[in-house]
């Protein structure tokens, strides 16, 4: 499961008896506590995104604005208590240029304040589009213009691809490297330029701070936020977590693509990906001890994207000349590609950032034009291709379908939205003086029984030794030192059927989507054999435990490992077929887990980027 979801936050079901009480997180872990903060909301419909409203005050300065978040109806603009004065003086700006008009507003900052639309006017502002995306706001640079720059001409490119995170932006640089005239389409701007973890920083609170509310759960359902409208979307706030499906999972997969990802369908995928080749010998010694104590499983380290060409699978140096990218983001990967001249280069890859697709337009069985709001340039836009690659993930792929009312043969489009859940287990202390405890280690530890089924152990485990190290890029290491003791935790992911009662629906442009999920019990059936597993493991590296304690329990399902809603089949039941093409068009793909027929217990990443890398070669040979 992601972590970056996983400490979001959330609130999760506890499954079992309560853990006992556990002393206190690391002193890191802390460091991503909020601040205490004076909020300020201002409540209006008509000045919602894609406007712009800010506050200037004689706190910051008359010229520097103060930004803030749409969502729930209001701006909601924070102050750092520490830094106000106990009066202030402020205005709402509107777009940049448009200051309030009425005399300043002057509060008390002892409390928090609020205002009514009614309250506040500006004078006429430029229309903008409006949607319906709380916490998005899309910043334009003279960085994101020189870095990015865009192409609106009316030019019939070889494929358009609309999305540009992990499905959209491998697919664009695949087709762009051999020679395809590719455009890619992102409503998001440039927020950050390489995966949050390969910059400096508290990245902790980075992705919750970046979520982007496009929908409404409809009664009963909790399907959690997380979708990131920014060039690399979710690639650049991921884990890193890159397991392969194991085969009995890939059997309610169409047969061509069982074939191929039981083959070497997966091998280019974690090179592009830059599989991590070895944490160290501590989780060595881990790997080894869980190996001799758990008959039956296969254990291993932790397949993820954490770039390490220097070193091979012995610890020893085999290229000095080569650096560390890190986490894997196709952020990284397309801004590379634009900043050099030739084939590998730029000459065949065009991104319109700031460009929100609402339709598709057809003629018969092929799409002809993708009609965009540009809001940048606060026009409409259509483009061409002789293909048209949806990548804008498992719900505004099936929008951006919905909306431009395409046929449905088999009446599947946005429906079956369904998420892994997963056990989550405490985190347990490992005890001074035993041969795994130590600050100055971590590992992380992966276990699969090979001999699983969907109704026997079908689920993965992941071990986490010191979890504060997860990510770590600090130059400053003062901050993780400490005597706090050594911890371990574990998460369970399963596998899962779509849900058939699950759904995503359009209610038009510039509304939110209708999003029903209903809770996933896939996993608990096998709670018993999660928590036999957990034990076992805890045994096995001396760490207390009580035997009977239960685990937390997430069904609940994120926009970013959820898929289903454009799913593929091998026989013509599903909206596309096994080369991701709609059944219905001739012309026109999916690349994203919205394709998805089945939910692996293995995070989605390496299978999307390996079908990708498929769908590539597929259309390079109908180019």
């Amino acid at each position: 499961m992601d972590e970056l979801n996983y400490h979001s936050g959330s609130g999760r079901e506890f499954v079992g008896p309560r853990p006992p009480e556990r002393p206190a997180r690391f002193a890191a872990e802390m460091l991503a506590a909020p601040l205490a903060l004076r909020k300020i909301r201002f409540v209006t419909n008509r000045f919602a995104p894609n406007h712009v409203v800010t506050i200037r005050s004689d706190v910051d300065g008359w010229a520097s604005d103060t930004f803030g978040t749409y969502r729930d109806g209001a701006w909601e603009f924070f102050f750092e208590i520490a830094s106000l004065p106990d009066t202030m003086t402020f205005k709402f700006v509107l777009d940049g240029e448009h200051w309030e008009q009425a005399p300043d507003h002057s509060i008390a900052t002892n409390a928090d304040q609020e205002f009514g639309e009614a309250e506040i006017a500006f004078p006429a502002p430029l229309a903008r589009y409006q949607h319906g995306y709380d916490n998005f706001n899309l910043e334009s640079s003279k960085r994101m213009q020189e870095a990015v720059p865009r192409n609106t001409r009316d030019i019939l490119y070889d494929v358009i691809v609309i999305g540009s995170g992990m499905g959209g932006g491998t697919l664009a640089d695949e087709l762009a490297d051999a020679g395809v005239k590719t455009l890619v389409l992102e409503a998001g701007g440039l927020a950050l330029p390489s995966h949050m973890t390969n910059l400096p920083g508290d990245w902790t609170r980075l992705a919750e701070h970046h979520q982007v509310g496009h929908y409404d759960n409809e009664p009963g359902s909790g399907f959690l936020r997380g979708v990131h409208l920014s060039l690399g979307g979710r690639s650049v706030y991921w884990s890193g977590l890159i397991p392969r499906m194991h085969p009995w999972e890939l059997q309610f997969w169409p047969d061509d693509i069982r074939a191929y990802l039981a083959g070497d369908g997966y091998d280019g995928a974690e090179t592009l990906l830059r599989m991590r080749r070895r944490l160290g010998r501590f989780q060595d010694r881990v790997v080894q001890k869980l190996r001799a104590d758990l008959n039956g499983w296969t254990i291993e380290d932790l397949p993820r994207s954490r770039h390490q060409p220097f070193v091979n699978r012995e610890g020893d140096f085999v290229d000095i000349l080569e650096s560390s990218t890190g986490v894997f983001s196709t952020a990284d990967l397309l801004l590379s590609s634009l900043a050099f001249p030739g084939a590998a280069g730029r000459d065949n890859l065009t991104i319109n950032l700031g460009h929100l697709v609402t339709r598709l337009e057809t003629d018969g069985h092929r799409v002809t034009h993708v009609v965009c709001q540009d809001l940048l340039g606060n026009t409409t836009r259509r483009y061409r291709a002789r293909f048209v690659v949806l990548a804008a993930g498992s719900l505004e792929s099936p929008r951006i379908a919905l909306d431009s009312q395409l046929d449905d043969p088999n009446h599947k489009m946005g429906v079956g939205l369904t998420d892994h859940p997963a056990f989550f287990s405490a985190e347990y202390t490992i005890p001074d003086g035993t041969p795994f405890a130590g600050r100055d280690h971590h590992a992380k530890v992966y276990l699969f029984r090979p001999d699983a089924t969907f109704e026997n152990h079908p689920f993965n485990v992941e071990v986490v030794v010191n979890p504060v190290y997860w990510h770590v890029r600090s130059s400053d290491p003062e901050l993780f030192r400490g005597a706090q003791p050594s911890k371990i935790k574990m998460t369970f992911t399963f596998a899962s059927l779509l849900d058939d009662a699950n759904f995503v629906r359009s209610r038009g442009n510039g509304r939110k989507l209708a999003v029903h999920v209903r809770p996933n019990e896939t996993g608990r059936p096998h709670f018993d054999a999660a928590r036999h597993t957990r034990n076992a493991i805890l045994a096995s590296l001396d760490v207390p435990f009580t035997a009977e304690e239960g685990m937390g329990y997430g069904n609940e399902g994120t926009v970013h490992h959820a898929g289903g809603t454009l799913r593929t089949s091998g026989d013509g039941t599903g909206v596309v077929d096994s080369q991701l093409k709609f059944e219905a068009y001739d012309n026109l793909y999916c690349a994203d887990p919205s394709v998805w027929p089945f939910i692996p217990a293995a995070n989605p990443v390496l299978t999307l980027v390996a079908l990708t890398m498929r769908l590539a070669e597929h259309l390079r040979s109908r180019i």
